[in-house]
């Protein structure tokens, strides 16, 4: 026998389901409810349905009602008594005169208690990420005059809250200084854990580490120790400035982007190539290139990181490239500053406004 003729069966099976499920007619009036739902709310069959919650007058939002106005399922969460309930509201015409409102209630009580914890958690977690956001802008030097000797511009912008570029200046002894800049693989609270360990290391290094190769040496050293994946790594580019003589010393490790040096007149953009792996768990010990640059008053020296080269177009296939960054140098007369920010700028023009890598640009002009 078809269970739609067998109505004693079919009460069997609505009583016996999880859901609570009540049946309301167009006067809003409960003509049915199963056995979860009389054993939650007490059986109020017969009565309008707003008594349900102890209410003396219809919902200003009934969902009942409004199922039959549109012939469309309703839903609706109601809190009652300090538990919520998710109320799904289907329209049914039962006979031939009538429509009613079949609702389905079911507790969700865990699930919001679950969602108030991790609400918590996230804001949290968003301050945290905040506040991390700020220590790490706060990490990179200021725009301005260094020891009278180097003057230092730049621009940065994070694809994400927390990046994975960073760059510095730091003076070493009496007579030289270090800068770099250096991307880590990937984004967010990793890298940019990984920026600050790179930060310190270079910060605390000892004047004997002034040297090229001393300098990667104990990067490494200080890298193995964090016992790192190893698909995790650092590529840096570093210079070694002395004040005095204007030699400068570069060494690069993986970074994949060559520094660009402008002639006093920017006349002249010269990409310097340097070879060099990144500095990562496979890497024991430094075999990098060294090369020794002599430098003029008034001579510029440009550092970036591949969200600036790399920097992509969908509509023509292209990246911005060295050549585009060559263009942006020597196409007109402006200041470090708004060279720096042009940079950036008609990089992220040219990726459709939307960077999907951190854009770091640095330019150093010897004084």
């Amino acid at each position: 026998m078809p269970i739609s003729k067998n109505k004693s069966l079919m009460y069997q099976v609505l009583d016996n389901l999880k859901s609570m499920i009540r049946i309301i007619d167009e006067d809003n009036n409960m003509i049915y409810m199963n056995k979860k739902m009389r054993d939650q709310f007490g059986d109020k069959t017969g009565q309008k349905c707003y008594t349900l919650f102890n209410h003396d007058h219809k919902c200003e939002e009934c969902i009942g009602c409004k199922s039959i106005e549109t012939n469309l399922d309703q839903t609706r969460e109601v809190e009652y008594k300090g538990k919520h309930y998710r109320v799904i509201a289907s329209p049914a015409k039962l006979t031939r005169s009538g429509m009613y409102s079949i609702e389905f209630f079911q507790d969700i009580t865990e699930q919001k208690k679950l969602e108030r914890e991790f609400m918590k958690h996230y804001e949290k977690l968003k301050g945290d990420i905040e506040f991390a956001k700020q220590m790490q802008m706060k990490a990179l030097p200021d725009d301005g005059i260094y020891w009278n000797s180097i003057k230092v511009n730049s621009a940065y912008l994070p694809s994400e809250d927390l990046g994975g570029d960073i760059f510095d200046i730091v003076r070493i002894d009496r007579d030289k200084c270090i800068f770099y800049i250096a991307d880590v693989s990937g984004h967010g609270v990793r890298s940019s854990l990984l920026t600050m360990f790179l930060r310190q290391v270079i910060r605390g290094l000892k004047p004997n580490a002034a040297e090229p190769i001393a300098l990667l040496e104990e990067i490494i050293k200080g890298y193995h120790n964090l016992n790192l994946d190893i698909e995790n790594y650092i590529s840096m580019l570093c210079g070694i400035y002395n004040i005095k003589t204007r030699g400068l010393t570069l060494i690069n490790a993986g970074h994949n982007c060559p520094p660009i040096v402008l002639d006093y007149d920017k006349k002249k953009a010269t990409e310097i190539i340097i070879k060099g792996m990144p500095i990562c768990s496979l890497l024991e010990r430094p075999n990098h290139q060294v090369k020794f640059l002599q430098m003029e008053k008034g001579d510029k020296i440009l550092l970036y990181t591949d969200g600036v080269s790399e920097a992509f177009n969908n509509r023509n296939d292209k990246s911005f490239g060295v050549e585009g960054i060559k263009k942006v140098l020597l196409e007109g007369d402006c200041d470090n500053e708004a060279l720096v920010n042009k940079l950036i700028n008609k990089a992220k023009k040219f990726a459709g406004g939307t960077p999907t890598d951190d854009m770091a640009v640095v330019m150093l002009e010897i004084l």
